[in-house]
């Protein structure tokens, strides 16, 4: 009997200790947001509506989110953002080095949720969101990317509110109401991604909201949690899948993702989506399939030419093969597209110096 009581004894600490194993993993692949409550409602006041040009969404929004925090800055932000007439399409990063010129910091993240959104908007930072275009004015029902500000929401509502370049600041400037049901819809094929600005002294307060998604791999992860959890529910598509790339590319797993962007490209992806995301690219360049770069950036420059980081990759997949004469050309072609683009700039010196 004692040695019976001893198997029982044994077993049930075998599933406490997997029960708390299970726990522990959920725990790190769930975004903790701060544990202060989140008001039913806010709304940021203090920022001014900037219209876009063409092809200009990434500097108006980005003007949007700095008028926050005072200056106007729409035409420096062009000139910095889009120095080259045919630039379609801004990163993150370079809004973020742009901001700092106005001793701003900024930080981007991928996996973003409503509750997200709202913390930081109900904290006092309006969020800068990538999505997708595909309706509105003037008919326009063509699949591109576009950027946008959230700065309020309204649960009554189950609406955020937002500042948009394009389609205005709403009913009495007070913001552009979006349903809470239909945020993601248009924010999912860029892996929910985000940037949030602040100044130096606020960097404490915003660590504080953001909870564990201020750490870079544990942000990775999470998102990577989220288009996982849509593989394992079968919802998923596409964009699931080039997400799950991007999230991999992170965090340095360059044959899964490469995996995962060949499944997404069978699928079958918008035809604007490699202006804006450039995963694809580095899976394939680091796990050494130079011919598949050039093939992607073939692609993209059968519709523009305005994608100055596909001639970088180009650069770097001719680099690879041995061809320097194509490498530097392509990566002379990005630094005159943009001469702001660093990575550029410092591989044309590289492959010239050799």
């Amino acid at each position: 009997m004692k040695a019976a009581r001893l198997r029982v004894l044994g077993l049930l600490l075998a599933v406490v200790t997997l029960f708390a194993a299970v726990a522990v993993a959920a725990q790190e692949t769930t975004p903790e947001l701060a544990s202060t409550p989140i008001p039913a409602a806010a709304r940021l006041d203090g920022l001014t509506l900037v219209w876009q040009d063409i092809n200009r969404c990434s500097a108006a929004a980005l003007s949007i989110q700095i008028s926050y925090f005072g200056p106007y800055v729409y035409d420096a932000a062009v000139l910095h953002l889009n120095p080259n007439s045919e630039d379609v399409a801004v990163r993150l990063d370079e809004m973020i080095t742009f901001a700092s010129e106005y001793n701003l910091r900024g930080i981007e993240r991928v996996g973003g949720t409503l509750d997200m959104l709202k913390a930081l908007v109900a904290g006092g930072f309006p969020v800068l969101i990538e999505n997708s275009y595909f309706d509105g004015a003037g008919g326009f029902n063509d699949w591109m990317g576009h950027n946008r500000v959230v700065m309020g929401y309204d649960d009554a509502q189950q609406v955020l509110l937002t500042f948009d370049p394009l389609l205005g600041a709403g009913e009495n400037q007070i913001g552009r109401p979006i349903p809470y049901a239909d945020i993601d819809e248009r924010w999912r094929p860029f892996n929910r991604d985000y940037l949030v600005l602040y100044r130096p002294e606020d960097e404490t307060r915003l660590q504080a909201i953001m909870g564990d998604q201020w750490d870079e791999t544990v942000n990775a992860e999470a998102a990577l949690a989220l288009s996982q959890a849509e593989l394992d529910s079968g919802t998923y598509d596409s964009f699931t899948l080039f997400n799950m790339g991007s999230s991999l590319v992170a965090l340095g797993r360059y044959e899964e993702a490469a995996g995962y962007f060949d499944q997404a490209r069978t699928n079958g992806l918008p035809w604007r989506m490699l202006w804006y995301q450039y995963g694809a690219f580095e899976a394939y360049y680091q796990t050494g399939r130079y011919e598949d770069v050039l093939a992607l950036v073939r692609e993209v420059l059968a519709t523009t030419p305005g994608v100055e980081e596909v001639y970088y990759y180009a650069g770097l997949a001719y680099e690879a093969l041995g061809d320097s004469i194509r490498a530097a050309a392509n990566y002379e072609v990005a630094a005159w597209r943009n001469p702001n683009y660093t990575v550029a700039v410092e591989a044309l010196a590289r492959v010239r110096a050799s």
